[in-house]
């Protein structure tokens, strides 16, 4: 009869799931009246209605089993372990531990948190109600945060800088704080907060150091059983929690757990989220007024508030109606069950200012009909949000939605202008809708991998990584695109066919390593940063009839291409083309000046034509083997390594050129007519002696050995003739270009 009273009590303070849980694996216990409930009520708090859920849904049934029937016989033979101190302990461990006694100390370890989980530690005050330390693993340089995809609480670089914290007011507690701050669960009781996991003795030792300071070191708040989004607090009671935020716990049941201590709010005040709610004072506040959120903005001069059931939903939640002095239509929160905000309807906002429910992680529909402006940090941590009105919006600052994961198709109709961030990382946005989109911050839907159409009419600027890593958009339409940040589409693998007619600037990383694209007409470009559509290797038109000057890496390895006219071009960056195995015809009828390694590795270009060229760098068509003759009217100056190694040159006409830099020509063994009747010096691969032709090295006297008069007698004076025969080759090659540009 004691057994079946015993069961209803932990259905009634656990549910009934969870009775038929404890009824099946804990017989024994059982067995002995009041036992297990003795346990359940000592170990887990009241709030924890969904325990079962909880346990079953992360697989826990086996640990949990374990777990309960520790406590049966929690005293052990303690092994005797030599007492060393924290230092030499961590030192044996691999660490280095430092203890800091000052601000300034504290923020010395802020570098090796990454941006977006540093510890609420680095916010300021800490010392005044802690004691901190922080222990660094010595190869902590060697443990990068891009090698851990999937962050565990307990992995190598989640464990690898370690904050080591204690309370110095009320209960003295642990709290092993993670380098995985806010990305794991539960990153404040690393290790379970049991310091003995890091290395055995650890907990004696700083107990022992603690006991000099006047502090108590007491393990109620071990974490002996893992399981998600339950916490120890310092009654060694297990507490559900729904978020936590500058190291305090929100949970269900209107309790807070704030440096492990347990504050259970009285009735007239609601918990939801991390704001409580009065009903007496009728306020909406932060419990911690550390840190910032513009939602409560919203609660000045509440006239009456009203908290009924959800019937509709059905769920345990409730509906909360506020009504305020200054304005007409009333403010509806929805919540759930666990008291967090689901559903927000407040039509009289106009404006919110920076982390409006910037931690909620439960809201799922939100209605802001005539809001304009949204400050940065608006809602970007939360994740489940799918249903969102805001019809009116004209401009968000930065992370606007940074994390949300349940927008599936999106509608701003007076969207103007985005800040950084703008719905990043959400991966199941297939539609969106921006009609009146003039500008982007940086990162604009970056890493969105659901899009495969978008259209932006009336886009003319966007700032760096726009639509990076946006691996299905097949379809973009830009029209007035005018200006693009860095790496614009980078990794973009579906798109075959972009049209900008209106883009007049790139920065670096324009379309970097799109696999399959093969169209690109940009009529309007004028100027290109480096990296310029590099590695799409299935590229096989490209119009660029405006461009003047390109940065370094343009159209580096595109093995398709085979035809290019650029008619306005004057100036090229380092590695123009170099290894574009498919190129043979290039006219660049205006250029004037070319960067290093221009051509550098084009095997098969066959017919080039440069009429204005004056200078070139180094490097200059190093390794072509398909030209022939090369007619440059007003090249004056090269770099070294000009034409160095093209086997299969045989005429080279320069009537200009005054000066080469060094191994001018070099390797070039099919060389038979050179021209360079005003050359000053010229550095050939023999003995860098001064060379103009043949003529010159007699006029000059200059001392040659029988190897290079032997190669200079086959080099014969072009004539006049030779001269016009090749104006002529070139006239009717640029004709050719032209042909292939109107097509």
């Amino acid at each position: 009869m004691e057994k079946i009273d015993e069961l209803k009590k932990i259905k009634r303070m656990y549910g009934e799931k969870f009775m038929h849980l404890c009824r099946e694996l804990f017989p024994t216990i059982l067995e002995k009246e009041g036992k297990l409930l003795e346990i359940l009520t000592t170990t887990f708090s009241t709030n924890t209605r969904t325990l079962y859920e909880d346990i079953i849904d992360n697989d826990l049934e086996e640990k949990f089993k374990n777990f309960i029937y520790s406590k049966i016989d929690e005293e052990k033979e303690k092994k005797t372990i030599e007492v060393k101190s924290p230092y030499e302990l961590l030192e044996e461990a691999g660490y280095n531990l430092y203890e800091c006694h000052n601000e300034e100390e504290i923020q010395n370890f802020k570098k090796y948190f990454a941006p977006r989980e540093a510890l609420c530690t680095f916010n300021g005050g800490r010392l005044d109600r802690c004691v901190v330390f922080f222990a660094v693993k010595k190869n902590v340089d060697n443990i990068r945060r891009k090698a851990f995809e999937n962050p565990q609480r307990e992995d190598e670089y989640g464990t690898s800088v370690m904050s080591i914290q204690f309370n110095k007011k009320g209960k003295c507690t642990v709290s092993i704080k993670n380098r995985y701050n806010h990305t794991v669960n539960n990153p404040d009781a690393t290790f379970g907060n049991d310091l003995n996991r890091i290395i055995p003795g650890l907990e004696q030792s700083f107990e022992d150091l603690l006991k000099q300071r006047g502090l108590k070191l007491e393990d109620d708040n071990k974490e002996e059983l893992d399981i998600p989004n339950y916490v120890v607090a310092s009654d060694g009671k297990y507490y559900k929690y729904n978020m936590e935020v500058n190291g305090v716990y929100y949970c269900p049941g209107n309790i807070i757990i704030d440096d492990g201590e347990v504050i259970q709010l009285p009735k007239n005040q609601t918990l939801i989220d991390y704001f409580i709610l009065d009903e007496t004072e009728k306020t909406l506040e932060l419990y911690d007024k550390t840190i910032q959120d513009s939602f409560i903005d919203a609660f000045e001069k509440i006239k009456n508030i009203k908290i009924k059931k959800n019937i509709s939903k059905g769920n345990g939640g409730r509906v909360i109606t506020i009504e305020k002095e200054d304005q007409e239509t009333p403010i509806i929160i929805e919540i759930n069950k666990d008291n967090q905000i689901s559903a927000y309807q407040n039509d009289g906002l106009v404006k919110v200012e920076k982390y409006f429910l910037a931690f909620n992680e439960g809201l799922k529909k939100l209605s802001l009909a005539n809001l304009i402006e949204a400050g940065s940090h608006f809602l970007d941590s939360n994740e489940v949000l799918n249903e969102l009105n805001l019809p009116n919006l004209k401009k968000t600052e930065h992370y606007f939605l940074y994390y949300n994961l349940g927008i599936k198709e999106l509608d701003l109709p007076n969207l103007t202008q985005t800040g950084d961030d703008f719905l990043c990382y959400n991966r199941i946005l297939s539609k969106i809708d921006l009609p009146n989109l003039l500008e982007t911050g940086g990162s604009f839907l970056k890493f969105n991998e659901g899009i495969t159409e978008l259209c932006l009419p009336n886009l003319y600027k966007v700032d760096n990584d726009f639509l990076c890593y946006n691996e299905k958009i097949t379809n973009l339409f830009l029209p007035n695109l005018s200006e693009t940040g860095h790496n614009f589409l980078y990794r973009n693998e579906q798109l075959n066919i972009l049209n900008l007619p209106n883009l007049i600037q790139t920065l670096n990383g324009f379309i970097t390593s799109n696999r399959i694209i093969k169209q690109v007409n940009l009529p309007k470009l004028e100027k290109t940063g480096s990296n310029f559509l590099v590695h799409n290797t299935e590229l096989t038109e490209l119009s660029l009839p405006n461009l003047t000057k390109t940065n370094n890496e343009f159209l580096r390895a595109n093995k398709q291409l085979t035809k290019l006219y650029l008619p306005k071009l004057i100036e090229t960056g380092d590695s123009f083309l170099i290894s574009n195995e498919g190129l043979i015809q290039l006219c660049l009828p205006e250029i004037i000046k070319t960067g290093k390694y221009f051509l550098y590795n084009n095997n098969n270009l066959q017919n080039l034509e440069m009429p204005k060229l004056r200078n070139a760098g180094d490097d200059f068509l190093y390794n072509n083997n398909s030209i022939a003759t090369l007619y440059l009217p007003d090249l004056l100056v090269t770099g070294s390594n000009f034409l160095k190694s093209n086997n299969i040159l045989k005429e080279l006409i320069l009537p200009k050129l005054t000066h080469s830099g060094k191994k001018f020509l070099a390797a070039n063994k099919s060389l038979i007519r050179l021209s360079t009747p005003k050359a000053s010096y010229l550095y050939n691969r023999f003995n860098s002696i001064l060379c103009k032709n043949r003529k010159l090295l007699a006029e000059t006297k200059q001392t040659v050995d029988a190897t290079d008069i032997a190669r200079l007698d086959k080099m014969a004076e072009l004539t006049e003739s030779d001269i016009e025969t090749a104006k002529a080759n070139m006239e009717q090659l640029s004709s050719q270009f032209k042909d292939i540009n109107e097509k």
